[in-house]
């Protein structure tokens, strides 16, 4: 076999075509993805969108306040809008609008987590095949770029033409993005409410540090869109603080801040709520929490990625930690992990999971089953105690996670480095310890005097020990007897 620098010269019979089809290439794209997915990746671009003005302060109660994306969902049509900065002109010409991010293209501005150029397109594909994308940023002009039936059905990856946009076309800074022709999935999504309505509580979850930030996100059809019900409310997160400000052991957050491998970490866990009683461990009547509270919160770059899981991926029913169940309900703990290069962060490519391999994430993962033993103890320690333990719940509040980092912040918690955790700042609170429960118990019997020195002089040299040690004596030799044979 020769090479190709061998065959110059030679008679060329054409060019074998290597690009893939359209279809083929659309129907990859999309196949293992989930439609809600698609959608979190549209205001996933949102957000970077923000980040990309320059105007975020990770520090700031609020960075996000003032603005918003609609989703606007109905079986005829889909549309998301924002007011997020819009697509750069300069940056609609060169890739936004390809198929994967350019090697050429420069880096992102900082803490976007958009890495592989592929989130809108797929959402486009994903949903229909006629899209039209409305766009303007900073003193660029306002453009739209339309993905056509026909464009969709041709094999040939033909460039997207750039339309202009008069002022009155499109007003502000931002993107409209409108899908008219919807696929089967996307129209019995859309018009199923049940479906939209779990959509919302997903936004809810993924996206709670940021509305708690400020940022506005509404979901519904073209009627409600404008009404309550529409917003999306952020899945709380909180922990029990003690409110008394004192040097006894109370109630408090485990605490772990530092860097892995030039990813910013925070740790917080703790508990939610007081211990379950024993009526609401026999009966399952949580009337003050669930399961679905319990549990694991992973975020990334403020995108929640895991939430409140309770399985080995973040620790449980491995290296000492017990599996999770009723009796933990009240355990649960948020892992923060930031970086201005998304690549650093222990994403997958979906950005929805955690790649449970990353040593990034192995390192907070250790620390997180640190934090759950220490729990799990506690919750065993107290059980037998419940009317003891109310006393130390009442003087805790329910603290969100801006009050919880503030605390830490204020406070002047004793953070310590630790030799397991390296330059892993550390804070263990003096957790409540129960009243000392009596263990023991008399043994007393009669015995012939005779049978007494037998054994007396079997154990010991010393003839005027007592009764009472020969007994202790012989009690321990038993038991030691019984344990081995029972091993």
């Amino acid at each position: 076999m020769t090479n190709q620098q061998d065959r110059q010269g030679q008679d060329s019979l054409g060019e074998a075509r290597a690009s893939p089809t359209k279809d083929f290439f659309v129907r990859m794209l999309t196949r293992d993805i989930e439609l809600g997915d698609a959608l979190l990746d549209l205001l996933d671009n949102c957000l970077d969108g923000v980040l990309r003005t320059g105007s975020i302060d990770r520090d700031s109660r609020r960075p996000y306040e003032g603005y918003k994306a609609k989703l606007i969902l109905s079986e005829q049509e889909f549309v998301i809008e924002d007011n997020c900065g819009g697509i750069p002109l300069d940056v609609a010409r060169r890739y936004a609008f390809a198929m994967g991010r350019p090697q050429d293209a420069p880096s992102d501005a900082p803490a976007t987590i958009g890495m592989y150029g592929i989130g809108m397109k797929r959402a486009i594909f994903k949903m229909g095949t006629n899209a039209i994308v409305q766009s303007r940023h900073g003193d660029d002009e306002a453009f739209y770029v339309e993905f056509t039936p026909e464009w969709m059905a041709d094999d040939i990856w033909e460039d997207l033409e750039i339309y202009s946009l008069d002022e009155s076309e499109f007003t502000g800074l931002g993107t409209r993005i409108q899908i008219l022709k919807l696929g089967d999935e996307a129209r019995r999504f859309f018009g199923d409410r049940q479906k939209v309505d779990d959509f919302r509580k997903l936004v809810a979850r993924h996206y709670s540090l940021i509305l708690e930030k400020g940022f506005e996100v509404r979901i519904g059809s073209p009627d409600e869109i404008d009404s309550d019900i529409a917003r999306v409310r952020p899945a709380p997160f909180r922990l029990l603080w003690s409110t008394e400000s004192s040097d006894s052991a109370q109630i408090a957050p485990f605490v772990y801040r530092g860097q892995i491998e030039g990813v910013d970490c925070e740790i917080y866990a703790g508990f939610y709520r007081p211990l379950l009683t024993k009526e609401e461990l026999e009966t399952e009547e949580e009337s003050r929490g669930s399961t679905d509270d319990a549990g694991w919160v992973v975020v990334c770059n403020d995108r929640v990625v895991i939430w409140k899981d309770r399985t080995r991926l973040t620790g449980w029913g491995e290296s000492g930690v017990p599996n999770f169940h009723g009796q933990f309900i009240p355990i649960t703990g948020i892992v923060l992990l930031y970086s201005e290069d998304p690549s650093l962060l222990p994403l997958t490519t979906t950005k929805r999971g955690i790649d449970a391999a990353s040593s990034v994430y192995s390192v907070a993962k250790d620390m997180m089953r640190d934090a759950t033993k220490e729990l799990t103890k506690f919750t065993n320690r107290w059980k037998k105690f419940p009317e003891e333990r109310n006393e130390f719940y009442k003087r805790s509040s329910k603290c969100s996670l801006t009050d919880i980092r503030n605390k830490v912040r204020s406070e002047a918690l004793p953070l310590r480095k630790t030799r397991r955790f390296g330059e892993i700042q550390v804070f263990r609170p003096d957790l409540p310890a129960p009243p000392r429960e009596n263990t023991d118990a008399r043994i007393s019997f009669l015995a012939n005097k005779e049978e007494i020195e037998i054994v007396r002089r079997f154990f010991f040299e010393d003839q005027e020990l007592k009764n009472e040690e020969v007994g202790k004596r012989s009690f321990a030799y038993a038991l030691e007897g019984a344990r081995r044979a029972s091993e």
